[in-house]
């Protein structure tokens, strides 16, 4: 388990601005972020601090032009995957966070099978396999619904991203480990079987759906 404040400092430098986008027919909400790093499974990353402890706060800078670019949401994805179960959930996430269809559709083929109502014995549910605190942070009201669970697993996948500049293979690992994982192995996929055999996984289908 990572719990030194150095591994912490070290993370939290290594961390880049994470904004949650609320995105509605028109605008982006503006949202402060309070980023907890007291838990070594995940980051607990909130856009309220509502009484609970939190290490820093980013605040979101106001910007003049809020609207969405409409070309960076033009994500549509291959023809063939109009037949993958869930396309449609698929796309609506994609717009939104900017992941492109085709990794959503490789995360969720080796999470779930596509299968929307896929449990693990560690408590994680879903299309997109959510641990509980990561679908409370994203507002997943309903763990049975398929539209809520791929977009909080596509934007918890964006985070990821971010933390780990742009580095795909890293934020996998981080998806199937924990962040805090990937930190303690020195910035390095880690040597965990099931994060070894993974990654390789995820990235043979979103070859194949790209």
């Amino acid at each position: 388990m990572q719990t030194s404040t150095m591994k912490k400092i070290h993370l939290m430098l290594s961390l880049k601005v994470l904004i949650a986008l609320s995105v509605t027919s028109s605008f982006v909400a503006k949202a402060d972020v309070y980023v907890d790093l007291s838990q070594t499974d995940e980051i607990n990353i909130a856009n309220i601090s509502n009484e609970q402890n939190y290490t820093f706060k980013i605040e979101e800078p106001s910007s003049p032009n809020t609207a969405t670019n409409v070309a960076t949401l033009n994500k549509v994805g291959s023809e063939d995957n109009k037949k993958l179960p869930f396309n449609n959930e698929v796309i609506i996430a994609a717009n939104i966070t900017g992941i492109e269809p085709a990794l959503i559709h490789a995360v969720i083929a080796v999470e779930s099978k596509h299968n929307p109502r896929a449990q693990s014995i560690k408590g994680a549910y879903g299309l997109m396999q959510l641990m509980p605190e990561t679908s409370r942070r994203f507002n997943v009201l309903d763990k049975n619904n398929p539209k809520q669970n791929i977009l909080a697993g596509a934007k918890y996948l964006r985070e990821l991203l971010k933390i780990f500049n742009g580095d795909l293979k890293l934020s996998l690992a981080a998806y199937n480990a924990g962040p805090a994982a990937v930190q303690k192995f020195g910035g390095k996929i880690p040597p965990y079987k099931e994060t070894v055999n993974y990654v390789p996984k995820v990235l043979k289908y979103y070859k194949q759906y790209s």
